[in-house]
């Protein structure tokens, strides 16, 4: 329906309310906030039909409320609809002033990233030109630009609560408002409920504020045991105070947030809680000084140490020297390297031990060292190592388990069939670190197996060799430095959170290390289903973007990270994607013989990354060097691409074994070091520029991608999103 024919009826059925309310009562006794409040509700139950899903198809509409400091980019999103493909332009408003104009393609959404103007709520509008004619598109949505009062989080579901808890709700808001709060408003449901909350607003006459909706990103998540309300609750609580948002209080009676997990100096109260505080001046004055303190902190902090410090629970650490290893086969002898000259202890945490040349060559360098007198404790994942899963053992590990002075840790035992279930199969420890003697480490992406510690150049390669003897592209990152104690707190934590031994061996602090180096390194540490640091990670690297961005992995990328992405680009910011075949490639396109399995996830990876393709990503498959025992067709391969890195502005770069997809977001628990030092990165970004230089650029109209996205439609929707890898 055209929004001139909604507003006519508006205005009529406004009439026939000020009609009703004016026959029923004298003349003296008409109010006319009953009628703005009845006009209201109207306004929202007309909101509520037209964002039926038939009905946003047909009509579009304004996408999402939002939340942000001064500043700070903010994303416009709207529907067209039917009728507004057929326009030229949309113009976005902020509170009336025009703040982007964008062109029409052929997508069904339009976006614009504005810098957000100062504080306030502005009502934001959309406007569809097509030559002379004009039309606005429909929708109720604001941004909320706050500025240093402290805000309160509000969880809108109590307004629609049934049981009398609407009236506490309500006298809560009502002391938060006299106590000098700012409010904005959240929900997490499995389906959103934005149209009721808005007409709880109409109904109380509650003043125009910001309401997001928090996406639990899969909707089939919610099948599970796992709290992700509280997960992305607190996600959100961290990614608002990174925009510059002093949320310093969540009001909810239904999602208990662990403390262990809450925001430090942000308050999780209930209704009665918050209503009995704004009424004491001290309660409200401690807000007030945290909203200042934060801001203050804030101002005095660069942007990329800020966002990260809020949104990953992590802090910067000075004077460590780092480097980064792409190559396979260097990776390989410095591991070795420095388990050989191992004096005092050699601590390994593996995802994946496979029956394999690498897998025996390292265990008998730990044997060696361990009956050189050197403590060794090795930590694993069970389910794809095999070991202490109904019943199975890894013989490698039994052989290291064997000697004296060796102990092996199994993270995530399944001892029986009644273990099998989602939660269990999907959350896992993921990390890979190895610390020797207190004082180097390695995080990486390397699972202990020949795929990842092979070289190109090792391995003959004729068009028959299988997918699974093809070598992947990885990474890890070595540290030196006061950076160490905290890669080896993480192993000790889990270590002994999962039973083991107690660590005999002083805990080392940062201080206690002496610099190695002028770099400065942050270790992020994602705890499964606890906590969204890794994913987090990424968009307040994505977010901080000014000029150009590399990611260099081969991972169906989650939907938030997708969208973080497209808003780089609407910035105008370059985004260069570096990403392999997960069933290795000819140099023609043509796959290598691999399992099913191998070819269906290829076909899921890049079904996830056409649409990023199709909004100016330029992406590349790798392509190692040319090497003589590789005789395949037109000699070189297209191979799996296991590293997990991205860079930016040349100025940070993560490395670490956290991919951009679900499973990395939500389930399993992770570690990345991010460095935060122009010299290192440059160095990267270098050999960044040299490797996408040798491989291939995908063209989205060329017969290779044309002729597989049939394929690629069939396997992104038969797939479950939060399965997919």
């Amino acid at each position: 329906m055209p929004e001139s024919k909604i507003s006519a009826l508006r205005a009529g059925i406004e009439k026939l309310v000020a009609r009703f309310v004016t026959s029923e009562t004298t003349p003296s006794e008409a109010d006319p906030g009953l009628v703005e409040v009845a006009t209201r509700a109207l306004d929202s139950r007309l909101d509520r039909w037209i964002r039926l899903p038939a009905m946003r198809q047909l009509i579009g509409g304004l996408e999402h409320d939002a939340l942000t400091g001064p500043g700070e980019w903010v994303e416009l999103r709207a529907q067209l609809g039917v009728a507004g493909k057929l326009g030229e332009r949309a113009t976005f408003t902020l509170g009336g002033t025009v703040v982007a104009e964008v062109a029409i393609g052929s997508e069904s959404e339009i976006r614009a990233v504005v810098r957000a103007p100062d504080t306030g709520v502005y009502a934001v509008g959309v406007e569809i030109a097509s030559g002379s004619l004009a039309s606005e598109l429909v929708g109720q949505r604001v941004l909320q630009v706050t500025g240093v009062r402290p805000v309160v989080l509000f969880h809108a579901a109590l307004l629609l609560r049934t049981d009398g808890g609407a009236a506490e709700a309500l006298a809560s808001l009502r002391a938060l408002v006299d106590g000098g709060f700012e409010l904005a408003y959240f929900d997490i449901h499995a389906k959103s409920r934005d149209p009721q909350i808005r007409e709880a607003f109409a109904l109380h006459g509650i003043a125009p504020a910001a309401t997001l909706i928090v996406p639990t990103e899969q909707q089939d998540l919610a099948n599970t045991r796992a709290d992700f309300p509280g997960m992305f609750l607190t996600a959100a609580v961290r990614r608002l105070r990174g925009r510059g948002v002093p949320v310093t209080m969540v009001v909810t009676d239904e999602l208990m947030v662990g403390a262990a997990a809450q925001p430090p100096a942000v308050a999780f109260l209930t209704a009665s809680e918050a209503r009995l505080g704004a009424g004491h001046a001290e309660f409200v004055q401690q807000h007030r000084a945290a909203a200042l303190a934060l801001d203050a902190e804030r101002r005095a902090t660069d942007r990329v140490t800020w966002r990260l410090d809020q949104t990953t629970d992590s802090s910067l650490v000075a004077g460590n020297a780092f480097v980064a290893e792409l190559d396979n086969r260097r990776a390989r002898a410095r591991l070795f390297e420095l388990i050989a000259g191992a004096e005092r202890s050699v601590h390994v945490q593996f995802y994946i031990v496979r029956a394999s040349e690498f897998a025996d060559r390292l265990v008998v360098a730990l044997i060696q060292r361990a009956r050189a007198g050197v403590r060794v404790r090795f930590m694993v994942d069970a389910l794809y190592s095999e070991t202490e899963v109904v019943g199975r053992n890894n013989p490698l590990l039994l052989a290291l388990d064997a000697e004296p002075n060796i102990e092996v840790l199994v993270l995530g035992r399944i001892e029986s069939r009644r273990d099998v279930d989602l939660s269990r199969l999907k959350q896992r420890d993921h990390r890979k670190l190895v610390i020797v003697d207190d004082a180097h480490a390695i995080v990486s992406g390397r699972n202990a197996s020949d795929e990842y510690y092979r070289g190109f150049d090792e391995v003959a390669v004729h068009d028959g060799t299988a997918h699974e003897r093809i070598p992947w592209l990885d990474a890890h990152i070595e540290v030196h430095g006061p950076l160490v104690a905290d890669v080896q707190r993480s192993f000790t934590h889990t270590w002994q959170e999962n039973g083991g031994a107690p660590i005999d061996e002083p805990e080392l602090t940062r201080a206690a290390r002496p610099p190695a180096g002028s770099a400065a390194g942050r270790l992020v540490i994602h705890r499964g289903l606890a906590d969204t640091h890794a994913m987090s990670m990424y968009e307040a690297m994505l977010e901080c973007a000014e000029h150009h961005v590399y990611i260099v992995n081969d991972f169906p990328i989650v939907t938030a990270l997708g969208r973080a992405i497209q808003r780089v680009l609407a910035r105008g910011v370059a985004v260069t994607l570096l990403t392999g075949n997960a069933a290795a490639r000819r140099a023609d396109g043509t796959f290598f013989p691999a399992p099913l399995h191998r070819t269906l996830f290829e076909l899921m990876v890049k079904a996830r990354i056409e649409p990023l393709l199709a909004a100016g990503v330029e992406v590349y498959e790798y392509v190692p060097p040319a090497a003589p025992e590789i005789v395949a067709r037109h000699g070189t391969i297209r191979p799996y691409v296991h590293a997990k890195l991205m860079s930016v502005d040349g100025a940070v770069a993560s490395i670490g074994s956290a991919n951009l997809d679900a499973t990395a977001s939500f389930w399993e628990s992770e570690a990345n070091v991010v460095v935060q030092d122009a010299a290192f990165v440059g160095a990267l970004e270098q050999t960044l520029v040299a490797m996408i230089a040798g491989s291939y650029r995908i063209d989205p109209r060329s017969a290779y991608w044309m002729g597989e996205r049939a394929q690629r439609a069939v396997v992104a929707t038969l797939w479950p999103d939060s399965l997919y890898s």
